[in-house]
């Protein structure tokens, strides 16, 4: 091949490459992602002199040196010794200290870095550089006794360029979602002042009092906002690029029985109780989860009015929910317990009670889930009433059959990828695919329906036979159907994962998932229930919640009788049901349990 055509083919290529390179810039991937990718494309073109392994490096901020964040064919020994490479040391660290391309055709005295095993080679090592800056280093292998040639230089360095501009975006997109936060977490500063304000806490007591017996402990209001107030400053705080989340509880001053037949928990009590304040919940917050472990807040000794973290109380399992993976421990009802999982989001209990909670400045009180008595329960029920469970038990197979959706939408909900569940009867399925296009259309699957049946008579047969014989041997035969519920709920909401919507037929066996909604747009009324009885006449705007929520509602409009969940990403369940042919209700969050006030 002449010169010529050599040149036109290496810039055949690189032209290739660069538009992959851009492409790769514009996915939603972290840094070292995309270094990886665009390393893995230069080294995989067939017709380069490079050997299919090689390295990028970036340069550590604050120091001279090079950090290893991308490899192809480096051994575990390899990436420990390259791990990090100071500037002026071995290949690499020469081509960053001197901002030139550093060429070797064999394993030399300039090759600082050795390892058993290894056997002679070349480099290329070109500098990244943005203007005068050293951005890393590419680190590419050539076989040994290689000869240096200026067209390879002329390609890596563009390559070198190419990378140079990914990762020069990258900060700047990182920089400006910094500022970004910098400033929603200064005005969430400035609204804690006005979502703690004394008539909002005097409510929470109040809601305290109201659930069930308060003569044992009743939270002092200050405690009460000083906790709200400093578990929110907490939550608008990061570590490493990760949101804080954590569980508080107030307790009495001399403590509370934790070794109850109900609670049973464990307590690790600090020698000295640590001050409670935003710096240490924010330290003390990635030792424990927030659902199991809480940290106990009580008065200071020395200043009643002041409080301290005295310890940390871990309770196995935080909810009583049928389907949870341990068997249930109660934390105790005299533990009032304010709880993050989200920038900003408080929820507070009564023992495992919710009484409050504050979203986006606004303070909500408990209401009635979407479960059990609403339209959107209601369409559930008529139809499950046709199963041979609803008729051998009756409402306790339905309040089986409502926790394992309820399960499935908290396991959806916790990947945090969101998606769309569509719950169909089975009188509307021919109607529904007018409405969509199944995508990976499924021929057989598991039937949830026949396992809560089964599971439900195992319940009732342990709840009328305790003192017999086989009673252990059927709790261990439920337990293990429990834990096959529970791997049913996991795959169903991995299957939202995929671009599209779930579908469930109404014994919860999946139709068909990655399915295209293509329902004519909704011309009807869209409007909350919860919200409806007090505000009969707003009309909710769903469009700006996104394209997930617009094309549930279309299809909701379409399918009468179907019922659509929409997971979002940060948590929050919406639910859909036709209420009329010119309605549809809308549930705002399925798994909240709370409504605005």
């Amino acid at each position: 091949m002449c010169d010529l055509e050599k040149r036109l083919s290496y810039y055949e290529k690189l032209q290739k490459i660069i538009q992959c390179a851009l492409n790769v810039a514009l996915e939603p991937l972290s840094l070292e992602e995309q270094l990886t990718h665009v390393l893995e494309l230069v080294l995989s073109i067939p017709g380069l002199a490079l050997l299919s392994k090689g390295a990028v490096f970036l340069v550590q901020e604050g120091t001279e040196g090079l950090k290893l964040v991308a490899n192809r064919g480096f051994s575990d020994n390899q990436m420990r010794r390259c791990a990090t490479v100071p500037f002026g040391y071995c290949l690499c660290g020469r081509a960053a200290s001197s901002g030139q391309i550093v060429f070797s055709p064999h394993v030399d005295s300039s090759h600082d870095v050795t390892y058993e095993g290894m056997q002679d080679h070349g480099h290329y090592c070109i500098p990244i550089l943005s203007g005068n800056r050293v951005l890393g280093v590419i680190n590419t292998y050539v076989p040994s006794g290689h000869c240096r040639e200026p067209i390879e230089e002329d390609f890596l360095l563009a390559i070198a360029s190419t990378m140079a501009g990914i990762i020069e975006r990258k900060k700047s997109e990182c920089a400006l979602k910094l500022a970004r936060e910098d400033l929603e977490m200064a005005v969430r500063r400035q609204t804690s002042k006005g979502m703690f304000n004394p008539l909002i806490i005097q409510r929470l007591v109040d809601l305290w009092r109201e659930q069930g017996d308060a003569s044992v402990f009743l939270p002092n209001p200050a405690h009460v906002g000083r906790i709200l107030e400093v578990v929110f400053q907490a939550s608008l705080q990061r570590q490493e690029e990760v949101s804080i989340e954590l569980s508080v509880s107030l307790i009495l001053s001399d403590g509370i029985d934790l070794q109850t037949e109900d609670c049973n928990a464990m307590t690790l009590k600090f020698h000295t109780p640590v001050p409670f304040h935003v710096d240490a919940l924010v330290a003390l917050a990635r030792s424990f989860d927030p659902v199991t472990t809480t940290l106990g807040v009580v008065p200071s000794k020395t200043n009643p009015d002041e409080l301290e973290i005295y310890g940390a109380i871990y309770f196995n399992c935080a909810s009583a929910h049928r389907f949870d993976a341990h068997s249930f421990n109660r934390s105790p009802s005299n533990m009032l317990t304010v709880m993050v999982r989200k920038v900003g989001c408080l929820q507070v209990y009564k023992g495992t009670d919710i009484i409050g909670g504050f979203d986006s400045g606004f303070f909500s009180e408990p209401s009635p889930p979407p479960f059990t008595d609403s339209p959107l329960a209601w369409n559930l029920l008529r139809e499950v009433q046709t199963h041979t469970g609803y008729q051998r038990f009756g409402m306790g197979y339905w309040h089986v059959y409502r926790d394992f959706i309820d399960r499935l939408l908290l396991a959806t909900a916790a990947k945090k990828n969101g998606g769309t569940i569509i719950w169909l009867p089975k009188v509307m399925e021919a109607n529904a695919w007018k409405g969509a296009e199944p995508r990976f259309y499924l021929e057989s699957g598991p039937e949830g329906a026949q396992l809560l049946e089964t599971f439900r008579h195992m319940e009732a047969w342990s709840e009328d036979h305790r003192e017999e014989g086989d009673w252990h041997r059927n709790e261990l035969e439920r337990l293990r159907l429990k834990r096959e519920l529970m791997g049913l709920a996991d795959l169903l909401s991995r299957l939202t994962r995929v671009d599209g919507a779930l579908f469930l037929s109404d014994r919860l066996s999946p139709l068909t998932f990655g399915a295209m909604i293509t329902a004519k747009p909704w011309k009807g009324r869209i409007v909350s229930w919860v919200e409806e009885r007090v505000f009969p006449s707003v009309r909710m705007d769903v469009s700006r919640l996104g394209a997930r929520h617009t094309s549930a509602v279309n299809f909701v409009g379409h399918c009468p009788g179907a019922i659509a969940f929409v997971i979002s990403q940060d948590g929050p369940v919406a639910g859909l049901v036709q209420k009329d042919k010119d309605s549809i209700y809308w549930w705002p969050d399925c798994l909240g349990g709370l409504k605005d006030s």
